[in-house]
This record gives C-alpha cells, structure tokens and sequence, in this order.
C-alpha cells in the first residue's frame, strides 16, 4: 500500500531541488521574456517591411502584342495625370515619360517591345514586365520578364498577377456580353456556408472557412504544447535518476519507502516542477488565445470552447500518464544520454493523433476517433481533436471513459513502473538484459 506521507516528503524535496535550480529559474523565466523581446522585434520588423512592400506602388511592364490593351483605348496615361504618391514613385526610379495604367497601387509601364521591357527589368526599374504575345487569343501563354538574381520571394510578384489576369478578363469579355455577365466571368462564385444541426437547424457563420480554421489548428497547438512540455520536463526526471544512481542515494530511500511511494514521489514532484516551468511559458500563449478569441467573437466565429475547457484534465492526465513511463524506463539507463533516449519514445506517441489529424479532422467521431480515444497513449489529443472540430458528436460517457482509462493506466505504468524503477536504480552502472528486465520485474520467472 502506498503511504502519502512518504510520497509527499519525496515529491517535496524533487521538487524544491529542481526549482532551486538557478538553470530552472533562468529557463522557466528568463527564456519567455527572451523569446517575446526577440519574436516581437522580428514581427515588427517583418510586419513593417510587409506592410511598406504591400502599401506602396509598384510598377510593373507590360508588352502587348495581342491589342488586348491597346494605346488609343484610354486606359493609359502619362505620369502628370497619375496620383501624387504614384508619380513621386516614379520619380524616384527615374521614370519620367511613358503611359501607365493604374490599377489600385499597381502601375503598368507601357513598353513597344519586349526588348526595352527587359532592358527596364534588368535595371531594376520595373519588378517584372508580362508580355502578351499575338497568338495570346490561342494559347493564352504569358510571358513573365524577372530580373535574374532577384529575390525568391517577392510580397509585390505575387500581388500583380491576379490583378493582370482581372484585368485581362475585363477586356476580353467588354463590349462583346452585358457588363454583370463580366462581373460574374471575373468573380463567377461566392461560397456562403452554413452549418446544420442534428435538429436541422441552420447556423449561419460569415466566417466558415476561419472557424474551421481556428477548429484545426486548436489541437495541433495543443499538441506541441504537450510535447514540448515532456520533452522539457524528461531533462529533469532522467538527471535525477541518473544523478540518484551514481550518488547510491536511492539505496538510502529504498529502506525508508517503497518503489512505489519513490516512483510516485518523483513523478509528483517532478512533475509540478515541470508543469510549473510550463505553466510561465503557456501563460503567453493563453493570453495570445483569450485575446485571439475576443476578436474572433466580433467576426462572428465560434470558439471551441468544449476543446478549451477539458484541455487541462486531458492534458495533465497525459502529462503523468507519459511522465511515469519515462521515469520508469529511463531508470534503465546507464548516462543521461542514454536515458533519454530511452525515454524520448513515450513522447513520440503522445503526437500520435497529430500524424492522423487528417482522418481525425474528416470524421472526428469515426471508428479512427473512438479507438483513439480509448488509448491512454492518444487518447489526450485525439479527445481534445474531436470536441474541437464537433463537440456534439462526443458524448459524456465517452469523456468519462476516456478520463477513467488515464487515470488507470497512470496507475498501471506506476506500479509497473516501480518495478523497473528498482530494477535499474539497483543494477547501478550496468546495463541489463531485456531478460534481466523481465525477471527483476516478476514478469517472467
């Protein structure tokens, strides 16, 4: 029977030792504030260069062979008719004559031939020229004109070609059908969706595609929260095993408490310590969602909400389910390095609904869902998954079953686990056979 006074006093000094640390204070604290002041600066950074590159004008050549744009048509203009910031962009590349037609910050630089459009390219004048050859009508091919050596990635690329292929549309189709057939050509379809309940009740969102969005991507953080935290807190619970092994303290613990109530003890304490070092740096990421989620409410966007309240049951579940096997089987190890990858595995499978968030996402409550849900292993994610993408399809036995498999299995992997626990805390230096393993642990005579 397992005496809580004595897993108490073992998890109190697991987890004053490790919180003492000067590398758990500086990890715990100093790293979040590190990250936030050098991720913040970075997004500024990107976010002001991308906010420059979108909200300035760009100018572009454009070659046209086909007369699918021609001159005499009025829709080119020389620069002193253009807008103040956009002949103060052409001043300052230089471009003081030449036609262009502006379409919303984007201007096109009218060019003869496709040989003076390459010359500007090459000078960097224009980003890129198109050329519109004269079997377009036929072929429909482009000819886009990029400056060899430029950037892989450009903000204003990307932004001109629609606004071309628009464009193209508009004249192919003007004065030959009625002007709203070409509104429809350039914009032929707006997908309204709405969702219908098991009582056939319509649900109309605005914002269908970012709630589904939002639905998807709850689980995938939620996973590689969970990950980070056992990969984070696994570096504590295998150096103190390591350190109990070399310094022959467990040999003084073991005649004062049993396997079971060291093993629980270390898990416990451990375990705080780690889900404490946590709990600062997803203090960050909460705010972010809560936040987050405030906006969403303004557009109208359901948030999960069945998701976010049983995250932290499934979560800590899973936390000491995956916890006592890594204790437990990096007990076996002979060196830190060794110990940790033995118990890098058990973290592995935690994410393993991440590796099926396809099947999951399709059919949330199909039979992947409910087999899922009923291995301690997945059963965390694969929970947190199918409340957030249809919470109405999960009902409370299930949660409650789900729950109840953790709980016993935690039990399980810690009564098992306090076997290998002292098998490889008593074998001290040396590396036991699996055999060894197995009879030390009275799973085999």
């Amino acid at each position: 029977m397992i005496r809580g006074a004595k897993v108490r006093a073992v998890a109190r000094f697991e987890f004053r030792n490790v919180v003492h640390r000067w590398s758990w204070v500086i990890s715990t604290f100093g790293l979040p504030i590190f990250f936030v002041a050098l991720s913040g600066t970075m997004v500024s950074i990107q976010g002001n260069f991308l906010e420059d590159r979108v909200s300035g004008v760009s100018v572009f050549g454009i070659v046209d062979h086909a007369g699918l744009l021609p001159a005499h048509a009025g829709l080119f203009r020389p620069p002193a008719e253009l807008s103040p910031e956009s002949r103060r962009t052409l001043d300052t590349l230089g471009l003081v004559d030449g036609l262009y037609l502006d379409l919303d910050g984007l201007l096109l630089r009218r060019y003869a031939t496709e040989r003076d459009a390459a010359r500007a390219v090459a000078r960097d004048v224009v980003s890129a020229a198109y050329v519109l050859p004269g079997d377009y009508l036929a072929r429909g091919h482009v000819k886009a004109l990029i400056r060899h050596g430029g950037p892989v990635l450009s903000v204003r690329a990307s932004t001109v070609e629609p606004v071309l292929r628009q464009l193209l549309v508009q004249r192919l189709l003007s004065g030959r059908v009625p002007p709203e057939i070409v509104n429809r050509v350039r914009d032929p379809m707006t997908v309204d969706r709405v969702s219908v309940t098991a009582d056939a009740v319509i649900h109309a969102s605005k914002n269908r595609m970012m709630e589904q969005l939002v639905r998807a991507a709850l689980p995938f953080l939620l996973g590689v929260l969970l990950l980070t935290a056992l990969l984070s807190s696994s570096a504590y619970l295998v150096q103190t095993i390591v350190n109990d092994k070399e310094n022959k303290v467990v040999e003084v613990l073991l005649s004062s408490a049993d396997p079971d109530e060291l093993l629980t003890g270390k898990l416990l304490g451990l375990g705080a310590a780690g889900l404490l070092q946590f709990a600062v740096w997803s203090t960050m990421v909460v705010l972010g969602a809560l936040m987050a989620a405030s906006v969403l409410s303004r557009f109208s966007i359901a948030v999960p909400w069945e998701a976010l309240a049983y995250a932290p049951l499934f979560f800590v579940l899973g936390y000491l389910f995956i916890g006592s096997l890594m204790l437990a089987t990096g007990s076996l190890g002979t060196s830190a390095p060794e110990a940790q990858k033995m118990t890098i595995g058990w973290a592995m499978l935690s994410v393993l609904p991440l590796m099926l968030m396809i099947v999951l996402l399709e059919e949330p409550n199909g039979s992947w869902g409910h087999v899922l849900s009923l291995i301690p292993f997945s059963a965390p994610l694969t929970m947190i998954v199918r409340l957030s993408v249809d919470p109405a399809g999960v009902s409370g036995w299930e949660i409650a079953l789900s729950t109840s498999i953790l709980i016993a299995s935690t039990w399980l992997s810690i009564r098992l686990g306090a076997r290998l626990f002292r098998v490889g805390l008593l074998l001290g230096g040396s590396r036991p056979s699996m055999r060894e393993i197995l009879r030390q642990a009275r799973l085999i005579r």
